[in-house]
């Protein structure tokens, strides 16, 4: 198991991460993650999506009066099929490198280490020259690079992906690989400010900060920032608890299910 361990609350809490499996732990029990807990907001859009996905991957893999054998058919299926899944893994690989590169790059700065190269992707490389852009266009001072976070009284943790200085001010900044901001990421930004502060006991003046980044070269909008005041921080994080509450209430009924299997009682 690749545990690492972090000392929070003054020492006082002992939080463990398995890096393999993404998993958060405070004294042999798991707590339950930022990413997961907001996981049970539906996505609607995402079937359109998806719908969209499998339509282009059949007008590009279809031609007028061309006829199909038997194999030929079987293999376009699977491919309409698992057309979102393929573009939905290579989008979230660019997030993830991305993501990656970034926390390097702050890490080389802070500890004065040699700085990585610069990817040679395009899709990459467009969205961490948007992070330039933007950090540069904002005059920020960084301060911390994937920080993790752990509420003793609500009983969850994270890591949220930079802290900074901005005009002075300290904020917490969650970055995104993607095509639009969503209101679920404000709500993982607003736990992850809600948690910090509980831990410090002192208030993030700047806030929260979602900076997206573009995967497209040339863009014109290299990247896009919404800004959440206190107020939105307060009124998404009560809906995050909500979100809290009923991922609970899912791994419950998923443990109940479990040992009724094993004790061999049927719901």
């Amino acid at each position: 198991m690749a545990k690492e361990i972090y000392e929070l609350y003054g020492g006082k809490v002992q939080l463990d991460y398995d890096s393999k499996f993404h998993i958060y732990s405070v004294a042999g029990k798991q707590v339950y993650g930022v990413t997961n807990i907001i996981g049970v907001l539906a996505k609607p859009a995402l079937i359109f999506w998806a719908s969209n996905m499998a339509a282009e991957y059949a007008q590009s893999n279809l031609q007028p009066g061309k006829a199909l054998d038997e194999i030929q058919i079987k293999n376009l299926v699977e491919g309409i099929r698992t057309a979102h899944r393929i573009k939905k893994e290579m989008a979230a690989d660019i997030g993830t490198i991305g993501h990656q590169w970034i926390a390097n790059y702050i890490k080389a700065r802070l500890e004065k280490k040699p700085l990585p190269k610069k990817p040679i992707n395009e899709e990459l490389k467009a969205g961490i020259e948007g992070f330039f852009k933007w950090a540069k266009e904002n005059k920020i001072v960084l301060a911390k690079s994937e920080q993790k976070i752990y509420s003793k009284k609500y009983k969850f943790a994270g890591t949220y992906d930079l802290e900074a200085l901005i005009g002075g001010k300290k904020t917490i900044i969650d970055f995104k690989f993607s095509n639009a901001i969503y209101d679920e990421y404000v709500l993982q930004a607003s736990a992850y400010l809600k948690a910090r502060e509980e831990e410090l006991q002192k208030e993030y003046s700047g806030g929260v900060k979602i900076l997206r980044l573009s995967k497209q070269k040339n863009d014109i909008a290299p990247f896009e920032v919404r800004n959440i005041n206190r107020e939105e921080v307060d009124r998404y994080f009560r809906i995050f608890l909500y979100c809290l509450g009923i991922y609970r209430f899912q791994m419950e009924n998923k443990k109940i299910a479990a040992l009724n299997r094993i004790n061999g009682k049927v719901n």
